[in-house]
């Protein structure tokens, strides 16, 4: 227990002493920031114009999501695929078809979301497969007999 404590106390120390280590930030420079609103928002619109607004002519995908990816910050598809996942792996209770129903994915991934989709991707299969690795270097070379 003292030990715990003496780690605490160190992580606290630390932290507290930390602007003094970095060098502080200072306030003076001003950031413009236009207001800007979704599509949808836009009541000046009238009927069939809200639906052009939003790209409903040219990108039914897009223009369907625009609601969540406004409501998530742009990251919509990855909080879609992040659920699916975790679903598959509850479901099996194996990782490999997580990260196989991934590999078979990331072509249409890469042609139809943007980037930072692939390098969460990346970071999901980086994770499964240190998961992987981890499993077979301690768990099953244990012996408990």
């Amino acid at each position: 227990m003292a030990q715990g404590s003496l780690l605490l106390l160190l992580f606290v120390s630390i932290f507290i002493s930390s602007p003094l280590i970095l060098e502080p930030a200072f306030a003076q420079t001003s950031l413009n920031v236009t207001a800007s609103s979704p599509c949808f928002l836009n009541y000046t619109a009238q009927g069939i114009e809200m639906w052009q607004n939003c790209g409903m002519d040219t990108d039914y995908l897009s223009a369907v999501t625009i609601g969540f990816d406004w409501v998530t910050g742009g990251l919509w598809p990855i909080i879609l695929v992040t659920v699916l996942i975790v679903m598959t792996y509850i479901k099996y209770q194996n990782g490999i078809y997580p990260f196989a129903i991934g590999v078979v994915f990331l072509p249409i991934a890469g042609a139809y979301f943007p980037d930072e989709f692939i390098s969460y991707a990346v970071v999901i299969a980086a994770v499964i497969a240190a998961g992987a690795i981890i499993k077979m270097l301690i768990k099953q070379t244990t012996d408990y007999g």
